[in-house]
């Protein structure tokens, strides 16, 4: 597969200015408005099942999509610089399981942890590492159905750190395996089409690679491969 081409500078870090003068603004102001607008109508509609209620919900689900959309644009158009440090790889993902635990309960799939394989330490910038890993383990989340598990899994692979997110959903068909790595391509209704290209950039930032290899009815696997280096 091949990767997407990079955001050209100085074009992308332009664009990506403007559109944070000219979208994320209004789109702040309009969080703000409609939650005055909600505090409003409940002083002369106390009854929260009434439809205009749901209208609200809509709207503020709509403007919340749009804002992640452009969030996640910026990041893609101006990825942070790296800042590694010597990282504890169960550590790090020990930290992310806890933080997600609450989003698999809520879909009732479980979270299965196997970190005693591969070395201990990596360096990398802790933050954005974290970050990539998560990218794939809400990807997994979202293509599992209640009653299955997305495991997370370290062990050493030519040398190299390897980061398996595996999941028990459905699989990706061939053709558009080929695909998930292409800007704005996405299989998921309000997905932004950015999360796995970010998630691969930020992975060969590293000097790793990111591959997946998918089973029609057995689920799909990510796997992150970084470079194992000594010293910061």
């Amino acid at each position: 597969m091949a990767s997407p081409a990079q955001p050209q500078q100085p074009l992308m870090e332009a664009v990506a200015a403007g559109i944070a003068h000219e979208v994320r603004n209004p789109l702040n102001a309009l969080q703000i408005n409609l939650r005055i607008l909600e505090q409003e109508l409940a002083g002369h509609i106390p009854d929260r099942g009434e439809k205009v209620y749901a209208v609200l919900a809509k709207i503020a689900s709509e403007v919340a999509s749009l804002d992640n959309f452009v969030s996640e644009f910026l990041r893609f158009a101006r990825p942070p610089r790296l800042r590694p440090e010597v990282v504890q790889v169960k550590s790090l993902l020990t930290d992310l399981a806890t933080f997600i635990a609450p989003e698999l309960g809520k879909k009732g799939v479980g979270l299965v942890l196997a970190l005693e394989r591969g070395p201990a330490f990596v360096v990398a910038d802790n933050f954005q590492l974290k970050h990539a890993v998560l990218n794939l383990v809400l990807n997994a989340v979202q293509a599992t159905a209640a009653g299955g598990a997305v495991t997370i899994e370290t062990d050493v692979h030519g040398g190299r750190l390897a980061i398996d997110v595996r999941d028990t959903g459905e699989g990706i068909p061939p053709d558009k395996l080929e695909r998930v790595f292409d800007v704005f391509f996405t299989m998921r209704e309000g997905g932004t089409g950015l999360g796995l290209p970010i998630t691969r950039h930020i992975v060969e930032e590293h000097g790793g690679t990111l591959s997946l290899r998918s089973v029609l009815g057995e689920g799909t696997t990510a796997r992150i491969l970084l470079p194992v280096r000594q010293g910061p």
